[in-house]
């Protein structure tokens, strides 16, 4: 059954499954994906404040001072200062985020740091080095853990892989490379969206949309539920599983709704924002596609943004956007 409600429409676009339903059908109504400057958010070879007290080579003298340039660079990336860390590159140094996103030069490096600095003020760094090797006289290879922390965010965790050049007497960064951590369990790849575990409500004129959200009894997964409500009947339903894709070393949702829909989509993080692009199938077999955007504005709000929609190759021009916030108490709840 098509509901000519906007209301709907906004179930809709949670799935991505059917995101894209037309206007015609009556299902109606992004994120713009966050600039590749603010995704390189957590520089992987940035260093830490509290270096391990065993040495890692049999090289002490070259091993301080790399620690000193890791100390040097957590201390530039924990006051905002572009500058700073910018110089301890080479010239030509490069830096690729876990989601591929390249930075190439200096210059690129410091003009990409300035903008998540004021973007994201107050945003800390702490590195932890697991090991280090020296691969000629003027080359090294470090791997470890990064933390980066702000504000009452989750903290976001990754596994760095960086290429140390020296260039005369003074050791620079030359390549910095940052993954997903390959030893966090998929309950651990997951606590970043651990705030969505509540009752949520959108309310509009026509229509009201419940979500609930709770870890599986394996902890796993999230698990979501959506309901849409017309006039107070129920119109339509989707079921949500959230979960750690290792094939594609990222977050993947799963959905399917009551009218037969059912799609994906593969998520990522900048912050307090997720960026998720999704792919389904309508009940009529046509493919939909959409790019959202799930942006957490407090403990108990968050926004949803949908852009970028497509049903069966067409574009869709509308864009869809509504208020997630928690749901107040029922009535003789307890």
């Amino acid at each position: 059954m098509r509901i000519a409600t906007s209301g709907t429409l906004l179930a809709s676009v949670w799935l991505g499954a059917v995101a894209g339903v037309s206007a015609q059908e009556g299902i109606g109504n992004t994120s713009t994906a966050a600039p590749p400057a603010e995704r390189v958010q957590t520089p992987a070879g940035a260093a830490s404040t509290a270096a391990a007290p065993a040495m890692l080579s049999n090289r002490p003298e070259d091993e301080r001072a790399l620690r000193s340039l890791t100390g040097a660079y957590t201390r530039a990336y924990n006051a905002g200062d572009a500058r700073a860390l910018s110089a301890l590159f080479a010239d030509d140094a490069e830096m690729i985020d876990e989601n591929g996103e390249r930075l190439r030069g200096r210059p690129t490096i410091e003009t990409v740091f300035g903008s998540m600095f004021r973007q994201r003020p107050g945003a800390t760094l702490a590195v932890a080095p697991a090991s280090l090797r020296f691969l000629g006289p003027d080359v090294a290879q470090e791997e470890g853990r990064n933390v980066v922390r702000l504000g009452e965010e989750p903290p976001s965790t990754r596994h760095y892989t960086v290429l140390y050049l020296k260039e005369g007497n003074r050791w620079r960064y030359s390549s910095v490379r940052e993954e997903h951590d390959p030893s966090l369990t998929p309950h651990q790849h997951l606590e970043e969206l651990a705030w969505l575990v509540a009752d949520w409500t959108d309310e509009s004129p026509d229509s009201v949309v419940h979500t609930t959200c709770r870890w599986s009894p394996d902890g796993h997964f999230l698990l979501r539920d959506f309901t849409v409500r017309v006039q107070g009947k129920p119109v339509m339903t989707v079921n949500e599983r959230i979960g750690w894709d290792p094939s594609t070393r990222q977050i993947r949702s799963w959905v399917f709704d009551s009218e037969g829909g059912h799609g994906n989509g593969l998520w990522s993080r900048t912050g307090n924002q997720w960026m998720i692009k999704s792919t389904g199938v309508l009940p009529d077999g046509r493919i939909a596609t959409a790019t959202h955007t799930l942006t957490r504005l407090s403990p108990r709000s968050a926004r949803w943004v949908s852009v970028e929609r497509t049903v069966g190759g067409q574009v869709v021009p509308d864009r869809a956007e509504y208020m997630m916030v928690h749901r107040p108490p029922q009535p003789g709840a307890r």
